[in-house]
């Protein structure tokens, strides 16, 4: 795949969902973030904004950390905590949410294609103080703590002499204690390219395609998103 056809199917890709309805399905997300590598470790930091209705409403504010240990060149492990301050669009306001992670991932590189596959279970304590309905009780959520199972196969092509890397991911989401029974709560699917402005900094420009499938109250993020990061390596 050479540029100039990566960057036409993103246009198409961004076209298709500019004629879909629901505002509240549309939104950014954009981030920046921090990296620091020091032998088999990468620690980094970053903070991220996601937006709904376009750009109009803020659905999330976060702040995260995490650590990754390369136990072998192929394969590595990681550890990571955010902080979020998500907005709840049945009471429209906003709640604290606190999520920790542990994930394991496996590259493989077949000529210009570089494969990796990561495996992640998450946990999401929510706060449901603010959630008052009519009779003044607390509207609990059906899930809290929420643990959720996730797999992410990316696929990167690696252009020659070229400082564009587009790539393709598709993420699965599953619950692992819905009382009502564990099933498949959301398919995420991501087409980017990475732009290496120099050695220490680089952007991604992304599309984001939301497939709800259940109804995982701790992680609403709009369906159609266009996404913006930034990353300084630090030396």
């Amino acid at each position: 795949m050479t540029l100039k056809k990566f960057i036409l199917i993103f246009a198409l890709f961004i076209g298709i969902t500019g004629m879909l309805k629901a505002q509240n399905q549309y939104g950014t997300w954009t981030s920046v973030g921090l990296e620091k590598k020091t032998g088999n470790w990468n620690f980094g930091a970053e903070t991220e904004v996601r937006t709904i209705h376009y750009v109009r409403l803020i659905n999330r504010w976060s702040l995260g950390l995490n650590a990754d240990y390369k136990i072998a060149k192929p394969l590595k492990v990681g550890l990571g905590y955010e902080f979020m301050n998500v907005l709840d669009e049945k009471y429209l306001n906003y709640q604290f949410r606190n999520r920790f992670t542990a994930d394991i991932t496996g590259k493989q590189k077949l000529g210009n294609i570089s494969f990796s596959l990561r495996e992640r279970i998450q946990l999401t304590k929510k706060n449901d103080s603010k959630r008052i309905d009519m009779d003044g009780l607390i509207d609990s959520y059906n899930i809290d703590p929420a643990w959720v199972w996730r797999n992410k196969l990316d696929a990167d092509y690696n252009i020659p002499k070229c400082r564009f890397t587009p790539g393709i991911s598709i993420e699965t989401f599953y619950s692992l204690n819905d009382p009502d029974g564990n099933k498949l709560d959301k398919l995420r699917y991501i087409l980017y390219t990475d732009y290496k402005i120099n050695k220490h900094n680089k952007i991604k420009v992304f599309g984001v395609l939301n497939s709800e499938k259940g109804t995982d109250e701790a992680d609403y993020s709009g369906k159609y998103n266009l996404g913006l990061s930034f990353t300084h390596e630090l030396k």
